[in-house]
């Protein structure tokens, strides 16, 4: 008999077979790279439509306790299986949210944005920003948006660097 799968687990696939997420899928915006659960390797594609411009980002998310805790996401290396370097040009609110930064020397606090598990506990942001923190009641889009919208911000921003 097979292990019967955990709440999260089950909460997370329905999520990832959700219209709300396959529309994402279709639209060309996110794309499963790989899903061992609860780990959840993503590729996000986003777009400045002034320019043109696109760019892919891989991400990794931990998705454990689901959704009762959100998800630890990092940006990631699909191919060398780790984060890559924190990126050193782009718009501000880009290169800080992927900076490297932990409260503890030699831990990685992953993406910096409050909708994050570890930095919505930072410096009292989801205090400050609730209306981007998780809650259990959102759903995985949620998360997908936001990542959406980072990279899109990182397309804008190489797509006007190179028509300057």
């Amino acid at each position: 008999m097979a292990d019967a799968l955990s709440a999260a687990q089950q909460t997370l696939d329905a999520h990832l077979r959700s219209v709300r997420f396959l529309a994402g899928v279709e639209q060309g915006r996110w794309q499963i790279v790989r899903y061992a659960f609860p780990k959840l390797e993503m590729n996000i594609t986003g777009f400045d439509p002034p320019t043109g411009h696109s760019v892919t980002s891989g991400f990794q998310l931990v998705c454990d306790n689901f959704p009762a805790v959100g998800p630890f996401i990092q940006h990631w290396d699909h191919a060398e299986g780790k984060r890559p370097a924190p990126l050193a040009a782009s718009a501000d609110s880009v290169v800080d949210a992927l900076k490297e930064w932990g409260d503890q020397p030699g831990a990685y606090g992953g993406i910096y944005r409050p909708w994050q598990r570890l930095a919505a506990l930072h410096n009292g942001w989801a205090a400050k920003r609730p209306d981007l923190v998780w809650r259990r009641d959102r759903h995985i889009t949620f998360i997908m948006e936001r990542l959406y919208e980072l990279v899109s911000e990182h397309a804008a921003w190489l797509g006007r660097s190179r028509a300057a």
